[in-house]
């Protein structure tokens, strides 16, 4: 799968354009994808403090593990299980999550996922399992 094709499988989900998520770059040979996310403040538990709510956080680790995962087996990679350390919390500033495969099998693939600010701030670390399994062709299907 080539950057094109994993821009376009990005804007066919819902819940990724509801984040605003942003492909930057992907690098097929190594497993890689980035993402930026531009700070807003429905991201926030108090839009006063700026603090960014965990579950976004989380969903920056689910989708960057899940590309770079798609981006190697050429098809969506559901999530099997992920696991998250949230190092500091971000305060008002865009998010960069680079996802990183370190493994892909016939039916898992594992990804390791960092979330840093442009500044190279590390927010969360995460790793996340996702079946590779070939999807079924109605996953594609509009309702």
């Amino acid at each position: 799968m080539d950057f094109q094709q994993l821009t376009e499988l990005v804007a066919q989900a819902e819940f990724h354009k509801f984040l605003k998520l942003v492909p930057v770059s992907s690098d097929e040979e190594s497993g890689t994808v980035v993402f930026e996310l531009p700070y807003d403040d429905a991201y926030s538990i108090f839009p006063a403090a700026g603090n960014y709510h965990g579950g976004v956080i989380a969903s920056l680790v689910d989708v960057a593990g899940a590309m770079a995962c798609s981006l190697v087996k050429g098809h969506p990679t559901p999530t099997v299980n992920l696991r998250i350390d949230f190092m500091q919390t971000p305060r008002r500033t865009d998010l960069v999550a680079t996802g990183k495969v370190c493994r892909i099998g016939r039916s898992i693939g594992v990804a390791d996922v960092e979330i840093a600010g442009k500044d190279g701030t590390t927010y969360a670390l995460g790793r996340g399992t996702f079946s590779t399994v070939s999807p079924e062709p109605k996953l594609f299907e509009k309702a």
